[in-house]
């Protein structure tokens, strides 16, 4: 059964990941929790990220995208995923040490072996940047 709205989600496994594990501190531990249909988080990217100044990398920016639309597909779907396409667009630079909005929801689950999710970076409801992409299912990771 899906977390309520507004309940900050949690992986079965903290698996060291740069995007979302609180134990990699290197990492950007990004936090999650679900809204309706949809995973949010709000995040200030750090400005050891930026790529020129006061502009985030795109990379990252990239990055940020993908951990969001695959949150969305574990806690929304109960599935785990890996990133088979992945589609950016850039609307406005993104600005480091902001406030941002990130949000994600699965657009389509029609095919047997992939989601399609779209996710968005917004700044006080502005779009900075979107992604869509194909993330194809995978069996939970087992522990080493």
């Amino acid at each position: 059964m899906p977390a309520p709205d507004g309940v900050e989600l949690t992986f079965p496994d903290d698996g060291g990941c740069f995007g979302c594990s609180p134990s990699n501190e290197s990492g950007m531990r990004l936090r999650f929790r679900r809204e309706g249909s949809r995973v949010r988080t709000d995040y200030r990217i750090p400005d050891r990220f930026h790529g020129a100044p006061g502009v985030a990398h795109g990379g990252i920016v990239a990055t940020i995208l993908d951990e969001v639309s695959c949150a969305a597909a574990v806690f929304l779907a109960d599935r785990f995923v890996v990133t088979g396409e992945l589609t950016v667009r850039y609307a406005s630079p993104v600005p480091v040490e902001t406030p941002l909005e990130v949000d994600a929801e699965i657009v389509a689950q029609s095919h047997p072996r992939f989601a399609e999710i779209a996710a968005h970076v917004r700044r006080d409801g502005r779009l900075l940047a979107r992604s869509v992409g194909k993330f194809f299912y995978h069996e939970r990771p087992s522990q080493p």
